[in-house]
């Protein structure tokens, strides 16, 4: 299974570089210095392909209301059915601890981690918030609007009961 290392810390930097306004106008120019290009555009995202050397080099960005969301960028093989999570599951968490390595070199120390099975690091950098994502069968760079983000981590409201 291939982690491609260079290619995440690339555009880590590039991402944590880009002077992000987060609306869907962003797209092109940032798919552009990545060297990436736009296969399909719609409402609610767009697929994109990307120069990761992985066996799907492929993102999706999700967004509404012409504003993106968040980028999602496979940056490791994508494990197939047929092989044993005993055999995935080694070869997955070494990637993920040589991205964290490689990651935490660029942008220092993460900002959050949370543990595993779904092991995930989070970088709130003032222009995009950066996270990688150990999947079940691949591993997953995020690109975060920062407002998006904050949006999310808000406490879900707590109702009281109307007895």
């Amino acid at each position: 299974m291939h982690v491609d290392i260079e290619g995440a810390t690339r555009i880590a930097r590039l991402a944590a570089e880009f002077d992000w306004t987060w609306a869907v106008d962003d797209l092109e120019p940032f798919c552009a210095q990545a060297g990436w290009e736009v296969v399909e555009l719609d409402q609610t995202g767009a697929s994109i392909r990307t120069s990761f050397h992985v066996s799907r080099p492929e993102s999706i960005m999700f967004g509404r209301n012409r504003s993106m969301r968040y980028i999602s960028i496979f940056v490791s093989d994508v494990a197939d059915d047929a092989t044993p999570m005993t055999v995935v599951r080694p070869l997955l968490d070494e990637g993920f601890t040589n991205l964290d390595v490689a990651l935490t070199a660029l942008l220092g120390t993460a900002t959050s981690a949370e543990p595993e099975p779904k092991a995930a690091l989070r970088w709130d950098l003032p222009k995009a918030v950066i996270s990688l994502h150990l999947g079940v069968s691949a591993i997953h760079l995020h690109l975060k609007s920062p407002g998006y983000q904050a949006w999310a981590d808000e406490p879900e409201p707590e109702y009281e009961d109307e007895d």
